[in-house]
């Protein structure tokens, strides 16, 4: 089964992180990964491909415009079966209260580490497949 995953990021270097990163898995064809930054065109690809092939979005919180709350409102309304990760440079209660009461299935705190984000996202992935 290949994860379709979305990443979520004003910042270029942290686009640039997760390509890195997920690089082993994209050549394997276990992920695919799209960049994106801003929710506004994370948004837009969402609705021109009806949300249809994503499975997990890992979304920054503080951006421009569009934080990652509305973002995950927006997701959660629309897209129900889409997975969204939370990414923030904050460690804090109440952020990570938000995003689960908006309904965030992971929180992740800046900088990623990655060896943990991608044991969630196989761990979590693999299960449903296996229980389907």
């Amino acid at each position: 089964m290949q994860i379709n995953i979305v990443a979520i990021d004003d910042e270029e270097d942290v686009a640039a992180l997760y390509k890195v990163y997920f690089k082993k898995e994209v050549k394997k064809e276990l992920i695919t990964l799209n960049c994106f930054n801003s929710g506004e065109s994370c948004l837009e690809y969402l609705k021109s491909r009806d949300g249809e092939d994503t499975q997990l979005i890992l979304c920054d919180i503080n951006m421009p415009e569009m934080d990652g709350f509305q973002v995950l409102e927006s997701v959660k309304k629309d897209y129900p079966n889409i997975h969204v990760y939370m990414v923030s440079a904050y460690d804090n209660d109440e952020y990570l209260g938000k995003a689960k009461s908006l309904g965030a299935s992971e929180y992740f705190t800046k900088p990623v580490d990655f060896t943990e984000l991608k044991k969630k996202i196989f761990d979590y992935f693999n299960d449903e497949k296996n229980s389907a």
